[in-house]
């Protein structure tokens, strides 16, 4: 049997050999940050020299999505020029320029190598006007976007009750008027024929009432299915009766005010 009385570990041995496959590890780590480092440097000076190349020089430029606002517009607003180096244009600012344009909602520019350049934009749609200190068009969002000039449609509801800064900054105002715009998508075609919606009053607390000609339907928010229906009711009743009224209240529940 061997006897290890007299064993004694070789400790400095082990610690050298340790420290040498650190180091080892330590050096290698090191070269190839190294050869990372100098890859980026050498890739940072080559996109450099890309960028004032000719041969990326813009020819075309596609644009796309525009109905209201002219091509000629769109350019002129991104501030593209026909050749200028397209790796050196700052695509954001470009687009940022295009979507100043009122009607413009978005723009998406990308690069299209190794000349050319793509423009998409998404033209705003009018859901409403606002009736404020001037008259503004609502986009589907509830975004007061642009006001109207001489010439501009104005074909679609008249909503009044709110300010603009109301709209931008209250959240209440925001959330009643995107009440309103559930009631005109769901129940503005079902609407009786004879009451014509001429304006629609929006009151954070109360809700919204209708007017028709000469008749102020309160609708309030909310159930705008039921109430439409029983709206009809009423009117057909009156109708058969030969009576006319100038305010109908919706609001209660079971019964309808009729004066």
């Amino acid at each position: 049997m061997r006897d290890y009385k007299d064993y004694k570990p070789r400790r400095n041995a082990t610690k050298k050999s340790s420290g040498k496959r650190l180091a080892a590890r330590v050096f290698k780590a090191a070269v190839i940050l190294l050869t990372i480092l100098a890859l980026a440097v050498a890739a940072g000076y080559s996109y450099r020299g890309l960028q004032t190349t000719s041969y990326f020089n813009l020819k075309e430029i596609a644009v796309t999505g525009e109905k209201r606002v002219k091509r000629e517009e769109i350019l002129s607003l991104s501030g593209v020029r026909i050749g200028g180096n397209i790796l050196s244009m700052d695509l954001k600012r470009l687009a940022e320029g295009i979507e100043s344009q009122p009607w413009i909602e978005t723009a998406n520019i990308r690069r299209v190598l190794p000349r050319g350049l793509s423009i998409e934009v998404k033209e705003r749609e009018p859901f409403a006007i606002l009736k404020s200190d001037i008259l503004f068009y609502l986009d589907r969002g509830g975004k007061p976007f642009k006001s109207l000039d001489e010439g501009d449609a104005a074909g679609y509801p008249l909503i009044t009750g709110l300010s603009k800064v109301e709209i931008e900054r209250d959240e209440l105002s925001r959330d009643a008027l995107m009440k309103t715009f559930e009631f005109i998508e769901t129940e503005a075609g079902r609407w009786p024929q004879d009451l014509a919606i001429s304006e629609i009053i929006v009151s954070r607390s109360q809700g919204i009432t209708v007017l028709s000609d000469n008749v102020a339907v309160k609708i309030g928010f909310g159930e705008y299915k039921i109430k439409t229906e029983r709206l009809k009711r009423v009117m057909d009743d009156l109708t058969a009766k030969g009576k006319i009224a100038e305010y109908i209240d919706l609001t209660y529940t079971g019964q309808v005010v009729v004066r």
